[in-house]
């Protein structure tokens, strides 16, 4: 008898801007741009944007789109 898998997607586990917000940062604070590109389409969809499509190479305009389009805006912090 094989393992039973499950499909898990993250966009399903964030249902609530908290929740958005919360996972962004997380992703934020590992600074890997591939990881930045999929969190912010998990949220996207999350959101029903399903068409944000960004990826590591995507340029910092089509960022902030989708950023905007979540209703959030990109800031700076010094550490």
């Amino acid at each position: 008898m094989g393992v039973e898998t499950k499909r898990w997607d993250a966009a399903d586990h964030l249902g609530t801007a908290e929740a958005g917000v919360a996972y962004l940062e997380a992703v934020f604070e590992d600074g890997d741009p591939d990881l930045i590109a999929a969190a912010l389409n998990d949220v996207a969809r999350a959101k029903g944007l399903g068409d944000a499509e960004l990826n590591g190479a995507t340029d910092l305009a089509s960022v902030i789109r989708t950023l905007k389009a979540l209703g959030l805006e990109l800031t700076a912090k010094a550490v």
